[in-house]
């Protein structure tokens, strides 16, 4: 995807304050959240980059959906976009923070996803076998899926490693079907 300066400028600026404020962990976790909300939710998306609603109709909006749930930082990030008609490119700020963030701090986020949640512990063993494997410094965020049955769905960059109950009963039924 060609760089964006635009993207790259929200990101940068988002990053700057979040450090300054020491929340960036936090600020990550919930654009983590607010990417999946925003993907299982397509019709936000579409009502963010909708040009016949005024700013003021988005700005309400984002107010009334995010007010106290999310960090007040973001909440002005998402506000600023929406008084500059970009809030339609959320997404890609929010994966331009998580490449930034990762930039600065010499790390590479990953996400797992489970049946289940998984315990702080665990989370913590699992990123550590992931930075000796990886032999980068691995920020898990995590996500479930009860349509995974049990297993895990790793994705670190572009490597995913899927060891799903999910796939395997896929992989005998195609198996048995041949």
């Amino acid at each position: 995807m060609p760089h964006d300066p635009i993207t790259t400028g929200y990101a940068r600026a988002l990053l700057e304050m979040a450090q300054a404020e020491g929340v960036v962990s936090r600020i990550e976790e919930e654009l983590f959240r607010l990417r999946e909300l925003v993907k299982a939710n397509p019709a936000l998306l579409e009502f963010l980059k909708d040009a016949n609603v005024k700013r003021e109709g988005k700005r309400q909006a984002l107010s009334e959906l995010f007010q106290g749930r999310v960090q007040p930082l973001l909440l002005n990030l998402l506000l600023t976009m929406a008084d500059q008609d970009r809030a339609g490119r959320v997404l890609q700020v929010i994966e331009e923070f998580s490449t930034v963030a990762s930039a600065s701090r010499q790390t590479v986020t990953g996400e797992v996803t489970t049946a289940m949640p998984l315990d702080d512990a665990t989370l913590s063993r699992l990123a550590a076998e992931l930075t000796k494997v990886t032999g980068k410094n691995v920020q898990l965020l995590q996500k479930t899926d009860s349509a995974l049955l049990g297993g895990v769905v790793i994705k670190v960059g572009e490597q995913i490693i899927d060891s799903s109950l999910r796939r395997k009963l896929d992989q005998m039924q195609h198996q048995l079907a041949s």
